[in-house]
């Protein structure tokens, strides 16, 4: 092995263990942290690895293709507003937010995709694979303040909301930086990620939806730039394509089916089942499908999802009464020997639901037994 690539390998191999290790440094702030490991890694990266260019000649037009998606994003990513709701947008820019959050996740972008197009032009498979793993770590410590995973609830945050969305967006950066250089990726990251701290009002879709949104864009992203400026080889479709195609929108429908369950934004979602107090019909571990109540008629025996202290509970009404106008459901865990304390009124009712997946739940509650001991 040459001294050049011993540098590379040493330089590609230092980039990933220290941005891994910041996943896990109970700090303050991420970014920050991220902002002073790739400062001087990119340094080193400019300075002891020789630049290469390998650009395609519809760069230019890649760069504005970018500039012009990254704002229709935004643009419509903002108009669910008009049918969920707008509030206001606690991370609206102030002269902190300005050098505690902005700057750092701008100069994020900026040095992890310097690093990204030099470490790439080198035409070597393994530093590809590791310079990819980076991107999406930097990625992570971008959009997460998970540093110091200590809690089920961090780990699922990082999971969910931020790692695979990171996964599939480094996937067409990766593409689009090998192609067409760093600049579009620049503009495109700085537009969809930046604008969140200029605009006054956000709206109200949930993070699953918007992590939804942000695993599919870039597959879609990838296919079009494709389509658009590689060159077609007149070939033959086959089967395997055909079918390749195919698991690819199943999988598409399924992550959005999956999304709109868990977000709590419609009118049929899903719950795991974390404890024993109905156990016999719906045992811990179930997962449950259920309807939002609004203001079906509830019968007695029927299971209800109610709100008590900001937690949503899954027990069965057993005794409904109308006093004074009032309608109070008295409600009970089936392996409970007593009713639960006090009654339900309407507004108190969250969901019902006659739906179980038996067991499909418990993958969840073992990774939060594990993080817990």
């Amino acid at each position: 092995m040459n001294k050049d690539k011993k540098t590379l390998y040493i330089i590609s191999f230092t980039i990933l263990a220290l941005l891994l290790s910041a996943l896990f440094w109970d700090v303050g702030s991420s970014k920050i942290v991220a902002v002073c490991l790739l400062i001087p890694l990119t340094f080193a990266t400019c300075f002891f690895i020789r630049k290469r260019h390998s650009l395609s000649i519809n760069k230019k037009e890649v760069l504005l293709l970018s500039g012009v998606i990254g704002v229709l994003y935004v643009a419509l990513y903002q108009m669910t507003g008009f049918f969920l709701s707008f509030y206001e947008n606690p991370y609206f820019v102030t002269a902190e937010s300005l050098y505690s959050v902005i700057l750092p996740t701008a100069l994020i972008i900026i040095l992890t995709e310097i690093i990204r197009s030099v470490l790439l032009a080198q035409n070597n498979l393994l530093v590809s694979a590791i310079t990819y793993f980076s991107c999406v770590i930097a990625e992570v410590l971008i959009f997460s303040n998970v540093a110091g995973i200590t809690s089920f609830y961090r780990f699922m945050d990082l999971i969910g909301l931020t790692l695979l969305p990171a996964i599939t967006a480094n996937i067409y950066y990766h593409y689009v930086s090998k192609r067409y250089g760093m600049m579009p990726n620049i503009l495109f990251r700085l537009i969809t990620t930046l604008y969140v701290y200029f605009s006054p009002l956000i709206t109200s879709l949930s993070d699953s939806l918007t992590s939804c949104i942000k695993i599919i864009l870039p597959i879609i992203l990838l296919s079009f730039v494709s389509a658009l400026f590689e060159t077609k080889k007149k070939t033959a479709v086959k089967k395997g394509k055909k079918l390749g195609a195919l698991a690819t929108v199943l999988t598409l429908v399924l992550v959005i089916s999956v999304a709109m369950l868990i977000s709590c934004h419609f009118r049929y979602g899903a719950l795991v089942i974390a404890t024993d107090s109905m156990t016999g019909e719906i045992n811990k571990g179930d997962m449950i499908i259920y309807e939002r109540y609004d203001g079906q008629p509830i019968q007695e025996g029927q299971v209800i999802v109610f709100l008590q202290y900001e937690s949503k509970i899954v027990h069965r009404v057993v005794k409904i009464e109308n006093i004074g106008g009032e309608t109070r459901y008295y409600t009970k865990g089936d392996a409970n020997e007593d009713l639960d304390s006090g009654y339900r009124v309407a507004s108190d009712i969250f969901a019902l639901t006659d739906v179980k997946l038996s067991f499909i739940g418990y993958p969840s509650l073992w990774l939060r037994e594990i993080l817990k001991s």
